[in-house]
Parts: structure tokens; sequence; C-alpha cells
């Protein structure tokens, strides 16, 4: 006979791999299925922020992969701004005060992720791409490509930022708002010594390109644009070539001996959340639900909070014998809660910065003045581990407005009052302390 799951996870990326992990280890009959076969890759950012690291190490994931030398820790990095100021902390070793961040390839981690799902029970079934569902009788029908098919009692769709399921079911109506791309560099190749830093130069605002470093000395050159920009996200392909490539900073970094390993990737994403996650029976989770922040298109560790409240609120719906839309709502209040309402500040913090770059330029005056203290309640806020509001409270506030009035007075003002399109009156360009670990304020 046909087994009947309890829930058929759509997706074993980070948030279906974990949300199985969750429901298998509570005793859930778990199907997780993914239309790829492991190792499978994702062309989009390598960086793991602190509340996905947590949960990696809640799972064990996080220490196997650094006993294998598998994790970049990121100790010293920081931001190059629209008109090229910089600040890069040097490598002091940990410090208490700065939020967890690492480099950890995707083809490696969701796997890693998938595999701690199967070992707490759940089953992964691979070359598994779903076609179609249905709901009949309190039961799911999931049907695949090859003919073969899923039965469950409650469906969980994490099949990313085109999610098929979320569409034909109606409960999303939109196409990916933003895309990121990637290549991997050749390690001992190039002349990168920091763990990450950020660009935001004026052509991609209020998006943003990245480098990484990973433990063996290959780094992840990625490019992320985000909503309310001037480039949409058809056009990324060209903007590499046109923009990036020729961009100052970048050229410096990858020097004249730089071996691309791979051609530049693109990932479509979702970001700012999708007003309904849930359904009979039905919750949506990670890339499909939108939960990306639309300021920095980080998405691995709010999907996978996403996935621990999924399996929590799922629990207890079965503990009830209630799977009904009103009772799975309590999941889509609860992450709204837990991070959702930083998605409308996020998005409008991002128009800010795309109309008045020197935002940005103020972040750099101000790490440059306090050093790393500052930088640490910066990556923290912009890596979701604070919240957004932070930078309201007087330890961000203060040293911001101060440097905000500087340039003001130093630039003058008119030079960032010219509209949507406007660009910093000195105009981006490379500052070479940026490119060094060892590089003070």
């Amino acid at each position: 006979m046909q087994p009947v799951y309890d829930v058929v996870v759509v997706g074993a990326g980070p948030a279906g791999a974990t949300v199985a992990y969750f429901l298998a280890a509570g005793g859930k009959r778990v199907a997780l299925l993914e239309k790829a076969t492991f190792p499978r890759d994702k062309r989009c950012g390598d960086a793991w922020c602190e509340p996905a690291l947590d949960i990696l190490e809640e799972m064990g994931v996080i220490q196997e992969l650094d006993s294998e030398g598998l994790v970049q820790w990121v100790r010293a990095g920081g931001l190059v701004s629209p008109s090229g100021l910089s600040f890069t902390s040097p490598d002091e070793g940990e410090r208490e005060s700065a939020p967890r961040v690492a480099a950890i390839r995707r083809m490696v981690c969701d796997e890693r992720i998938a595999r701690a799902a199967h070992h707490v029970g759940a089953e992964l079934i691979e070359r598994a791409s779903v076609t179609d569902v249905t709901l009949s009788d309190d039961l799911w029908t999931v049907r695949c490509k090859d003919g073969r098919r899923f039965l469950g009692r409650c469906l969980i769709a994490a099949d990313g930022a085109k999610s098929k399921i979320a569409r034909a079911l109606g409960v999303v109506t939109t196409g990916a708002n933003s895309v990121a791309s990637r290549q991997y560099i050749k390690g001992g190749t190039h002349n990168f010594t920091s763990d990450g830093v950020l660009l935001y130069p004026p052509y991609v605002l209020p998006g943003y390109v990245a480098l990484f470093r990973h433990s063996n000395d290959d780094i992840d050159l990625g490019c992320y644009l985000l909503p309310g920009g001037r480039v949409p996200p058809t056009q990324l392909k060209s903007l590499l070539s046109a923009e990036v490539a020729k961009d100052p900073y970048v050229r410096e970094v990858l020097g004249d001996h730089a071996e691309p390993l791979e051609r530049p990737g693109l990932s479509p994403l979702r970001l700012g959340g999708e007003p309904r996650t849930h359904g009979e029976r039905f919750i949506l989770l990670g890339d499909a639900a939108g939960q990306t922040d639309p300021l920095t298109g980080e998405g691995i560790h709010t999907a996978m909070i996403a996935a621990k409240i999924a399996a929590r609120v799922l629990h207890e719906a079965f503990d009830e014998g209630d799977l009904s839309a009103r009772r799975l709502s309590a999941y889509h209040r609860a992450w709204m809660k837990e991070f959702g309402r930083d998605f409308p500040i996020s998005a409008a913090a991002g128009r800010a910065i795309n109309r008045f770059p020197i935002l940005l330029d103020t972040a750099a005056v101000a790490a440059q003045r306090h050093g790393a203290s500052f930088m640490d309640n910066f990556g923290a806020a912009m890596t979701g581990v604070k919240p957004k509001s932070l930078f309201l409270s007087p330890r961000m506030a203060v040293p911001l407005g101060a440097a905000l009035l500087g340039l003001i007075r130093s630039r003058g003002a008119t030079a960032y009052r010219a509209g949507p399109r406007a660009e910093p009156a000195h105009g981006y360009s490379f500052a070479h302390n940026a490119l060094r670990s060892d590089a003070r304020p």
C-alpha cells in the first residue's frame, strides 16, 4: 500500500531540510523531496549568519564541517561606500561583541543539512521533480515527473523563489522580484586577503557586490540586485560584464592572474515576505514565501528560523488534531513577529539608500571613527541578529548623525538631493585599505 506521511516537504534546501529535521526529530513521518541529486549547487551567496549557524550547531552540522576544514570564519571584513570610503576590521580573533558569520559553500552545507534530516528519520528522496499537488479528503497527493506519487497529511512548499506549488495553489501570484549572481575565483590567483567585504557602487544601489573568502582561499564574487534600484533583475547578466568586471575595486582584488573556476551564475530571489504563507494543511517556507530581507538579500537564516517555527506549530497542530488554515495561521504570525516586521523597515531603508547614497558613506565614516565595535553592531542589525530598530538607538544614531553632519558640511548637501538617480559628488572610487585585513581606522 502507498505509505501516508505526516508531512511531505517539497524542496531540500536549507528551509525544507531544516523543517524536515525538526519534524522527524519530533517523531513525525516525513518525506523530503529534492528535484536534483546531492551534491547540487545554488548560485548565490555562501555567507551564513549567526542565527543560521546556531541552528546548524543544534543539528551538529557546523561542528562536523568545521572539523573538516570547510568553514571560513569571517573575522576581518568591512564595506566600501558609494564614494569609495571604506573600513575593514583587522583580524583580532574572536570578539565577544561580533556576530558570527561564516563562509560555507552551498553545495556542501545544503547537502549536510539534508543528510542530517535523513539521519534523524526523514526520508530523503532525490530526483523527485514535483509536477502537481492536490488536496482531497484531508490528504495531499504529490505527483512527480517520473510518475511517482507521495501522500501526506500536510504539505510544505519550500521549492524556491519561483515556487510552482505556491503559484499553482494561488497562494503566490507574482514572480521573483530580485536576483543574485555568484562566481568562484581560484585561491592563490587573486589579491584578496580579507574574509568578507561588501561594495556599494552607485551602479548597483541599493544592491551590492560581495566578496567572501573560503577556507581553501577561493573567493566568492557575488552581486545582488535588490528592489527599488535603477537596474531591473533581468539586466544583471549585462551588468556583470559592463560594470562589475570593470569595477576598479574588483579589478584590483582579482589582479592580472585571477582564474575563474566557473562562469557567473544567477539565482532568482523573492524578497520582502508574502502576505499569506499558509493554507489548509499547507505551509509555504523559505524563498517560496519571500522570507528574505529586502535590504541585504540575506535569506538563509530567516528561512531556517521560519523552518523551526513551522515544525513547532505543526507538532502542536498534530497533537490537537487540527491542521486547518486557521490553526496554521499561527505559523505566519510567528515568523512575522520573529523577523518579518523588519522587512518594511528594510525596504524603506533600501529606497533611502538609493536616493541618498551619502547614508552609506556615513556608515563608513562612523566605522572609521569608532572602529570594530561600531561595525559589530552594524553587522548585527544588517544580518538579523538584532532588529533594524538598533539604528535608532543612541549608540548607533549618535555616531551616524555626527558622521552625516560632517559629510554634509565638507561636501555640500546639494550633491545628494538630485533625486532617485543621483550619485555622490565625488563618484565611486577604489579604496585600497579595504583590500588589507590589517587596515585600521
